[in-house]
């Protein structure tokens, strides 16, 4: 505790990590400025007294499953986000407690108590709020932000703030003299809409706390996806397998925790000049293996133009089969099937 601690991807077996790509750090190793997705040497660079650890995705996947099941407990409906991160719908559940600041602090406790890591809690009206509150004091925070303190809270924040406004509609905004989330509120709808279609409309609905985005049950995903934006654009095939293989565990972990078999593995690139394209393999039958993620991907990378450089990717599970509650495992769920078709 205390240290820079740095956790890196690398395809190399034995002790000593020589290359590979940061997949997360601790608030002590960015101060430093390591960044998730770094190469291991310009990490090391940076912060040469740091403590480097492979990653263990068996590890996180056991974790994250016991604060999901933790957080449960506290939750009418529960959305896992993430491998670290989940919204709750708690609208039932939180009158037991006598504020809402006392039912985050019960969150923060049970996982403390239960599973031994802190968080950070964020607790607003909507899901958009909710999640900048929730990054608001990290680490180990806990905001609440009540119905008619929404606007004030958001107002003096820059619209980066807000998930899924990126830097390319950042610098839009901000060229139309919009940087912050009180000038966003302000701006009439219509304009926004003008220039950004119903994504603007959306912006202004979040400025305003007036998003009404649900949080959907793990029985409602249609498909389950993340991103990565490179340390900067390339066409080096090394680095874009590289920025992709962190998620294979994420992604894994995440269906595991909601009891899900997949079909479909899908890889996007947005190149440099903001263009996006996407490639996508289906498999015959269910698969439930991280293994059959990496197949995937390593078929689809052939796939791709790699004459313009890629500034972020992104890979994606669909086509969804839920495992029967009574199923102990994945395995069985699948041998019962290949039974049934002899």
């Amino acid at each position: 505790r205390g240290k820079p601690v740095i956790v890196v991807m690398t395809p190399e077996d034995g002790e000593i990590i020589t290359r590979g790509a940061v997949a997360s750090c601790s608030y002590e190793a960015r101060a430093f400025g390591v960044r998730s997705g770094m190469s291991y040497l310009k990490a090391r660079e940076l912060c040469p007294g740091g403590v480097y650890l492979r990653t263990n995705f068996s590890l996180y996947e056991e974790v994250s499953s016991r604060v999901m099941g933790e957080l449960e407990a506290f939750a009418d409906k529960l959305e896992v986000a993430s491998i670290d991160e989940a919204y709750l719908d708690s609208t039932r559940r939180a009158q037991e407690y006598a504020s809402p600041e006392e039912f985050g602090e019960a969150i923060k406790r049970t996982i403390k108590e239960r599973v031994g890591l802190t968080c950070s809690v964020g607790i607003a009206p909507t899901k958009a709020c909710a999640k900048i509150a929730s990054d608001y004091r990290k680490p180990d925070g806990l905001t609440v932000v009540r119905p008619s303190q929404v606007k004030s809270f958001l107002a003096p924040l820059e619209v980066g703030r807000v998930a899924g406004i990126g830097p390319k509609t950042q610098a839009a905004l901000e060229g139309m003299g919009i940087r912050l989330l009180g000038e966003l509120a302000a701006t009439p709808p219509y304009i926004l809409e003008e220039r950004f279609g119903r994504v603007g409309v959306w912006m202004w609905l979040v400025a305003n706390g007036e998003d009404n985005d649900p949080v959907e049950p793990q029985s409602e995903y249609k498909s389950i996806s993340t991103e990565h934006t490179l340390e900067r654009p390339t066409t080096d095939t090394v680095i874009i397998r590289g920025a992709l293989q962190p998620m294979v565990g994420e992604l894994h972990s995440r269906i595991s925790s909601l009891g899900l078999l997949y079909r479909t593995v899908g890889i996007k690139f947005v190149y440099k000049d903001f263009k996006v394209a996407t490639r996508d393999h289906s498999y015959r039958e269910p698969r439930g293996d991280p293994a059959s993620i990496e197949q995937a991907i390593t078929l689809l990378l052939g796939r791709f133009d790699y004459t313009k450089p890629v500034r972020k990717v992104g890979l994606r599970l669909s086509s969804f089969i839920k495992i029967p509650e009574n199923q102990k495992t994945i395995e069985e769920w699948i041998t019962q099937g290949a039974n049934k078709d002899q």
